[in-house]
């Protein structure tokens, strides 16, 4: 979870005292986690971009401590700057939203502040710049209108932090963010930039931006860039950045995109409207509140309230870009209404342990004594972890609508590739390493399965056998049978089947050499999946 920075001297900018965040902010959802002369360390829950930088936190902390209630108001004034997209980036980097903020005071605590922010949300919301990419710039050094457009791989400017011009092709290879962020634009002859009317570049997106345009303490005026994979996630984080902006004393103008098949205006800044039934709210939280307590914990949780009826509507400000489903309205209601104002019970069955699954407990005990460690990985995957990586063809089960990061976009069919990218992510630790896992996949139907892995030298489909055998024993399965089987992702002929009354209940084998190459494994893995 990303820790972040509070600058002690910009929250007494902001009238904000240390001690209130300190005894407060850990009822928003946050953990404290160090301080020193300077700075105070918050570790968020990722679900709260908004709260990445100190003008976030400042603007929740003055609502749920009563001082600032209800949806901060936010005007954007018409501006006159447009930016003209190049039909070649379709499939390079095609979107791009756009912002001016002016008349803000700069100084280095400022900018310390600002590019902490900036790099959070590259990290989380952009999935390190693949998805997002943000650039700041000093408005008053270039002449717009500016133009987003594909270029050659030898056009060449001078980088942020160097004082030689390159060219986009050596920037990737020299410039150190040119390095560490190179793997997004591989196999494209052209890179996205962004030059004003003098073609003088304000940024490489989402590499690096331009020497020019860098800001300083004498920055009055800003403009923001925000280019990436999907339109929508960009106008949220545009939104997040100008709303901290203007929390400073800046003024919002928009931006004019003219895209080549439509247009728009940024940042939009609309307040959008959630329904969410009394009822619902009271099941919920195990406790029936009375509507002045739900409109002000609404409030002090920065939304303007309607109730009618058995309706409560809150009214989202524009930054709130974590609020997908009913369920957060009233996650924040339990927020503003306060946790340590919630009654505490003995739960009313006296023999809990009842409620254990028997069989579960019996397998992790079998895993266990046979050295395996359990882990529990993620049921929403991806086709490319499910599928592209294991050497299987595409099959859509259950594919999410609208997923908020490419690693979430479908409920996972099987528990092995999960199983392979936790070994994948320990590559560097000693070996043996035997991983399993008991949990839940979806194909046509919901279905618990146990998965494990094993990594070592020694592995092999013999040893795999083994194991499988000495499992199927303990749980008193007796009469099965061990057929051969073809799967993509084992060697063939080092696969086989399990057979129950004439039912394939898994599977067990020794993973293929070019998923173990797909996964940076050197070492022979065996692995096997069954029903239970």
């Amino acid at each position: 979870m990303p820790v972040i920075r509070l600058l002690r001297e910009e929250l007494r900018k902001l009238g904000m005292k240390e001690k209130e965040i300190l005894d407060n902010v850990a009822m928003l959802g946050a953990d404290p986690k160090g301080m020193n002369d300077e700075e105070i360390l918050i570790e968020f829950f990722p679900d709260r971009p908004d709260l990445y930088t100190v003008e976030g936190v400042v603007r929740a902390m003055r609502g749920f401590l009563g001082k600032e209630v209800g949806a901060p108001k936010y005007k954007v004034n018409r501006g006159n700057i447009e930016i003209h997209v190049d039909a070649g980036l379709k499939n390079i980097r095609p979107y791009i939203v756009g912002a001016v903020v002016k008349g803000l005071k700069i100084d280095d605590s400022f900018i310390r502040s600002m590019m902490d922010f900036q790099e959070k949300l590259h990290i989380t919301v952009g999935r390190k710049r693949k998805k997002v990419a943000i650039g700041l710039h000093d408005l008053d050094k270039v002449e717009p209108p500016f133009r987003y457009l594909a270029a050659p791989k030898d056009f060449r400017f001078e980088p942020l932090g160097f004082r030689e011009e390159m060219s986009l092709e050596e920037i990737l290879k020299k410039h150190p963010k040119g390095v560490e962020y190179a793997d997004i634009l591989k196999n494209f002859d052209k890179y996205p930039l962004i030059v004003d009317s003098k073609d003088r570049v304000l940024s490489f997106p989402p590499i690096i931006n331009g020497n020019l345009t860098q800001i300083t303490p004498e920055t009055r005026n800003i403009f923001i860039d925000i280019t990436g994979t999907d339109l929508n996630t960009l106008k949220y984080v545009l939104n997040i950045l100008v709303a901290s902006f203007a929390d400073r004393g800046g003024r919002i103008e928009d931006v004019t995109l003219i895209y080549p098949e439509f247009s728009l205006k940024t940042p939009e800044m609309k307040y959008e409207e959630m329904r969410v039934k009394k009822s619902y709210i009271f099941k919920l939280l195990g406790l029936e509140l009375r509507d002045d307590e739900i409109r002000d914990s609404l409030l002090r949780m920065r939304y303007d309230v309607e109730i009618h009826d058995d309706e409560v509507i809150a009214i989202v400000p524009p930054y709130r870009m974590d609020i997908l489903h009913p369920a957060d309205i009233v996650e924040d209601i339990a927020k503003g209404y306060g946790y340590g104002n919630f009654v505490t019970e003995l739960p009313h069955r006296e023999k809990i342990l009842e409620e254990l699954n028997t069989q579960d407990e019996r397998i992790r005990e079998i895993m266990i004594g046979m050295g395996f460690l359990e882990i529990t990985t993620l049921t929403l995957s991806s086709f490319q972890l499910q599928y592209e990586r294991m050497r299987l063809p595409m099959k859509k089960f259950v594919e999410i609508a609208n997923p908020i990061s490419e690693e979430g976009t479908t409920l996972r069919t099987w528990l092995i590739p999960s199983l392979m990218e936790i070994l994948q992510k320990n590559k560097h630790r000693e070996l043996p390493q035997k991983l399993f896992e008991i949990g839940y996949i979806r194909k046509n139907t919901m279905e618990k399965h146990l998965g494990w892995v094993y990594i070592d030298s020694s592995a092999s489909f013999t040893l795999s056998k083994s194991i499988t055998e000495a499992i199927l024993r303990e749980l008193g399965i007796e009469n099965y049978e061990i057929r051969e089987k073809e799967h993509p992702s084992f060697i063939p002929g080092r696969c086989a089947s399990i057979i129950v009354e004439g039912e394939e209940i898994g599977f067990f084998g020794e993973i293929h050499p070019e998923v173990l190459e797909n996964f940076e494994l050197t070492y022979p893995t065996i692995a096997m999946e069954i029903k239970i």
